[in-house]
């Protein structure tokens, strides 16, 4: 097996560093605010490099690059501690429409930048889709939906929200609906990274018949493979924020001093800072494994498992030898390790995704 990038995702990764390098440096970053200032941050990155549809397969009028090209963008994102729609549009939602045959709002992703998200979340799923309890009763006119979503990043800044509920039947089905519409039913916050997200109430709310696109026995797949595709490069996107954190926490101790020397002349602190290293190459490795096993769902939760218990001890290291200054706001460490801290739960923690392992270890 070649782990080696090709010459394409060694071009892209390139063109990626030096964008985000001159374009978001950490004083930059620090200072967007607001779902309105990224989205303006992502349209200029995708003009400028056509990174949105990268990933996508050219059925769908991307450029066939699939989970590796997902990787190289989601782990500069990473570094830079880029706020985008990327996997939340670009990667799940984009997928999810194009295994339901959506491929017209899909092509309209890869093709015009139409921002769609996804509700997957519900109090119990944990990335779990097959625990889906958001409900659809049918009517006359349409479509009454019942339930509660979570976390549904970038939903009020959305075109389209798709938002999966079983049907009376008990299959799954698949409604997109304009957050406009939603109302009062949505409840707009950042989370401590500054992504904006919402929650989604739906206490009993009407739907039109063609919101359902997509039903029946397909669906439950399709949302699987497409939270495995996002999981893929949320571990991608972990090990670019942990790479920083471990050279970060290194260039720190070089330069803080006690008793007349500097700390990283401290035995104690150097094999600290080892393991840092050694953990952020374990969460590179586990990307790689990801993105080329995607399809693999035991291979995915591995990898999602070791990212997520790798970002919180090195989280936890960096705030620890950074002391005092850790989670202060001039530097760029804690802003990091609130990033990590978010992502160390996305579409499941690191203990949901072992129990995902060993259930799919044992059905094999």
């Amino acid at each position: 097996m070649n782990l080696q990038f090709d010459e394409d995702q060694q071009l892209l990764q390139q063109s990626l560093d030096r964008y985000l390098e001159k374009r978001l440096p950490f004083d930059t970053r620090r200072s967007q605010k607001g779902g309105g200032e990224f989205l303006a941050f992502w349209r200029a990155l995708d003009a400028e490099l056509g990174v949105a549809s990268a990933g996508l397969p050219e059925e769908l009028g991307g450029f066939g690059g699939g989970s590796q090209s997902e990787m190289t963008i989601a782990a500069a994102q990473g570094r830079a501690l880029a706020v985008t729609p990327y996997i939340a549009c670009n990667v799940l939602s984009a997928t999810l429409l194009g295994s339901v045959g959506a491929t017209n709002i899909a092509k309209a992703i890869a093709g015009e930048g139409l921002l769609v998200t996804t509700a997957i979340e519900e109090p119990q799923t944990r990335g779990d889709v097959s625990l889906v309890e958001t409900r659809a009763s049918e009517t006359e006119k349409g479509w009454i939906l019942s339930g509660t979503k979570l976390v549904v990043d970038f939903a009020s800044h959305a075109s389209l929200v798709l938002i999966p509920a079983r049907l009376e039947d008990g299959e799954l089905g698949l409604f997109a609906v304009e957050p406009a519409a939603l109302g009062s039913s949505l409840k707009p916050y950042a989370l401590i990274d500054d992504t904006p997200s919402a929650d989604i109430l739906l206490d009993g709310f009407n739907v039109p018949a063609d919101a359902l696109i997509a039903r029946g026995d397909s669906v439950l797949p399709a949302l699987e493979a497409a939270v495995d595709r996002a999981l893929s490069a949320l571990c991608a996107e972990s090990a670019g924020i942990a790479s920083v954190m471990v050279e970060d926490t290194v260039a720190y101790s070089k330069e803080r001093e006690q008793f007349g020397v500097p700390i990283s002349s401290f035995q104690a602190l150097q094999h600290r800072m080892v393991d840092m290293w050694a953990k952020a190459q374990e969460i590179e490795a586990a990307s790689l494994l990801a993105a080329l096993k995607v399809d693999q769902p035991c291979a995915v939760s591995a990898a999602k498992a070791t990212a997520s218990d790798g970002l919180r001890r090195i989280g936890q290291e960096a705030v620890q030898l950074h002391g005092a200054m850790g989670l202060t706001e001039e530097l760029r460490v804690g802003h990091y390790f609130k990033r990590a801290t978010v992502l160390e739960y996305k579409l499941g923690s690191a203990a949901d995704h072992v129990e995902r392992y060993r259930k799919t270890r044992q059905a094999a």
